[in-house]
């Protein structure tokens, strides 16, 4: 059960951290201060994207750095943990878009957050990241979902390099850089797409894609607005939109998301007005 007394925010604030500083840094945890959260991402990647999506809707500010896939010199730091996503928040390291979330929600800072973006709705902390609705669509978006979407942004070389265009706008990634990652990430990951194509036994990945969303439509979203089956979205809900969002300005996502009629595309709509990044 999530907290909601201070005595449970301070134990939280406190085994956040170990050493000298805890108690200092347990205080700051509990106090209006603003904290640092750095994101280290991949701009197409979808477990980067639903913790984007996840730190957009709590409302934090937050600084996000680019990873050349290639070199990861961003994160060199890290001599353990190559992957990606990474965030910083303030002098602790989280690992991993679950282990991000997770550890996220246990911070008085973001509980109260959300608790004032909800006030006046049904919405409760419970609701949106524990409940058998939560947890079911968080699953099929890290599951099933994400999954498909590598394959289906990488159907041929040409598709795959096409995705990588973001590197174009990348001010930190030099020329050089920029040729090398559209280059060898392009092959590098239309490979991989090959491979999860055969290990998930995939002959038509746009219908599998397609499948999954239409599976999506008829269980999560036929009678309601958000797959939390409230007046406002869970965890379920924020998941899937960052996964999903992770292929904008793609062709799969306009064939998929942009064209496409019924209930999916309208909640898609909503959820980018729920899912909006604070202005600085």
């Amino acid at each position: 059960m999530f907290a909601s007394t201070i005595t449970k925010r301070v134990a939280i604030a406190q085994s956040t951290f170990s050493g000298q500083n805890s108690t200092l840094l347990a205080r700051r945890y509990l106090s209006a201060e603003p904290h640092n959260i750095e994101l280290y991402k991949y701009a197409i990647c979808p477990f980067c994207n639903r913790v984007k999506a996840f730190l957009d809707y709590a409302g934090l500010e937050f600084s996000h750095i680019e990873v050349n896939p290639l070199t990861k010199k961003e994160i060199k730091w890290s001599k353990d943990y190559k992957k990606v996503p990474i965030v910083k928040l303030d002098e602790k390291l989280l690992l991993g878009s679950d282990a991000i979330v997770e550890a996220l929600l246990q911070q008085a800072f973001v509980q109260e957050n959300l608790e004032r973006k909800w006030k006046g709705s049904n919405m409760n902390m419970e609701e949106f990241a524990t409940s058998e609705l939560s947890q079911r669509w968080t699953k099929f978006a890290t599951d099933e979902l994400a999954s498909l979407l590598y394959p289906n942004i990488c159907r041929t070389l040409s598709d795959s390099y096409r995705a990588f265009a973001y590197v174009e706008t990348t001010d930190s990634f030099r020329t050089l850089e920029k040729l090398l990652i559209r280059g060898l990430g392009s092959l590098a990951m239309y490979m991989a797409a090959s491979r999860v194509k055969k290990k998930r036994n995939i002959t038509d990945e746009r219908a599998a894609l397609h499948q999954a969303l239409v599976q999506l439509e008829q269980d999560g979203l036929q009678d309601y607005d958000f797959v939390s089956g409230d007046d406002k979205p869970n965890l379920g809900d924020i998941t899937l939109f960052g996964t999903l969002r992770s292929i904008e300005g793609l062709p799969a996502h306009k064939e998929v998301i942009e064209t496409r009629d019924g209930p999916l595309r309208a909640w898609y709509e909503r959820m980018s007005a729920e899912v909006v990044p604070l202005k600085k």
